[in-house]
């Protein structure tokens, strides 16, 4: 059992080593089948020795074997969070008591695309997240292919179609009508393209309760960061970081706090 949930972390692992590497090329408009990892500081390429997921950076000690100069401690990070929500997603979908012990209450095997579909989601996710705090952007290529593959994937679940086409609607829809009337001073077109994403992750009820708790915490940070002025009242928030972790904490616990809200309204 510990063997399996290990190779699950060290799959993890490996997808953050990938979004870490995703993140710098598409930043630095560098074609992911052109040439090996380079250091971003000397850009001296890396040895694979020296590129072995969280294992190389404290071997190093987080420093580039080249340059000298000290490494992000992004990339330990985002492997080490991979590993973990990968073992997190693996868990929430009992995989293991399921596929390996070979219980005789087997999960469909819909149900199997769908905890697919859940890794996919959690590394889309994590990639935006980063991205977004990182450079104040937000890559096309990850929101709007992301919402294109979890489309085709939703094609072999039970998904509920008419939510799912609501929720792009409303989740882009929602962001466009700001950006059109601040001209982009409000939000940004990537914040457009994330509302797409989530309404395909989340359905049109999930989606509005992501984009409350995705306002609230992100005034609660926006007012203790004015108040600590690290931030001026014009200056940008990656406000995509908020997006990203509402979307997280909805897609897993949101329907739980529906029932409840619902059973207490109806009391």
């Amino acid at each position: 059992m510990i063997g399996f949930y290990i190779l699950i972390f060290v799959l993890g692992v490996s997808f953050g080593s990938f979004l870490n590497a995703l993140e710098w090329r598409l930043n630095k408009e560098i074609s992911l089948t052109k040439g090996t990892s380079k250091c971003p500081k000397c850009e001296e390429k890396i040895k694979w020795y020296d590129n072995i997921p969280l294992v190389s950076f404290f071997i190093l000690k987080s420093k580039c074997r080249n340059c000298k100069k000290s490494i992000s401690w992004q990339y330990p990070l985002v492997e080490l969070w991979m590993g973990l929500i990968f073992i997190f997603v693996f868990c929430h979908h009992n995989v293991y008591q399921n596929l390996i012990l070979g219980n005789t209450d087997m999960l469909p095997f819909i149900d199997y695309i769908i905890f697919i579909k859940d890794l996919i989601i959690v590394w889309i996710l994590t990639f935006i997240f980063v991205y977004d705090l990182k450079y104040m952007e937000v890559s096309d290529l990850v929101t709007l292919g992301g919402a294109g593959i979890l489309f085709i994937i939703s094609l072999f679940t039970n998904a509920d179609w008419v939510s799912m086409l609501i929720g792009v609607a409303i989740g882009g829809g929602f962001f466009l009508i700001q950006f059109l009337i601040s001209k982009g001073k409000w939000i940004g077109g990537g914040d457009v393209r994330i509302g797409v994403l989530m309404g395909v992750i989340l359905g049109w009820k999930l989606l509005l309760l992501a984009l409350w708790i995705a306002y609230v915490v992100g005034a609660i940070v926006g007012i203790i960061l004015l108040l600590f002025r690290k931030k001026k009242m014009k200056s940008e928030v990656p406000f995509g970081v908020f997006l990203t972790l509402a979307t997280f904490v909805v897609m897993f616990w949101g329907q739980i706090f529906l029932d409840w809200y619902m059973g207490f309204v109806s009391l």
